[in-house]
């Protein structure tokens, strides 16, 4: 529908498609992928894409041995922002949404994640507007390497309120 709508040439889907193949990430990507698998965090990327293009983009990236998992849409057969998507970690980790720290650059992915319960965060590098979906992301970052000090603030407000519960727990 979209190759109609723009009035792009059938014959071209295939090599348009294999483009998503040879994307390159941004140079901190693996700084910062690396930076949280030392610190044991379970990384996965979830994703409308195959299993196939998700396997052969990770891989043509060296970047094969830092994530946990590769979540498609192909599991449940619907396309994000279906919740049954965002479902699909929560089961494989046995965790609730709230636990789960979820990144994208895409408004309407942010949108779903946030709905569904995730700690929805925009990556937004072009300094662009947040699309009016009734979802207002907490945290908005132009680089990933802002990710690690959400992530840290994150984990030290978990810290403190377990504090305060044992001491009222007392």
């Amino acid at each position: 529908k979209s190759m109609r709508v723009f009035n792009i040439d059938k014959s071209m889907k295939h090599e348009l498609l294999n483009l998503y193949k040879i994307l390159t990430p941004y140079p901190e990507v693996k700084t910062v992928l690396e930076n949280l698998k030392k610190k044991n965090f379970k990384l996965a990327i979830l994703s409308n894409g195959t299993p196939a293009l998700l396997d052969e983009l990770v891989t043509s990236n060296n970047l094969n041995d830092l994530f946990d998992d590769l979540f498609s849409i192909e599991e449940v057969k619907v396309y994000k922002p279906d919740k049954r998507v965002y479902e699909i970690p929560i089961k494989k980790y046995k965790v609730s949404a709230n636990e789960i720290c979820f990144l994208s650059a895409n408004t309407w992915d942010v949108s779903g994640g946030g709905d569904y319960g995730y700690n929805s965060i925009w990556l937004n590098r072009n300094n662009s507007e947040f699309d009016k979906l009734g979802f207002q992301p907490k945290n908005e970052i132009d680089n990933l390497t802002q990710l690690l000090d959400i992530v840290w603030t994150y984990i030290i407000t978990i810290f403190m309120s377990l504090i305060e519960i044992k001491k009222i727990v007392k």
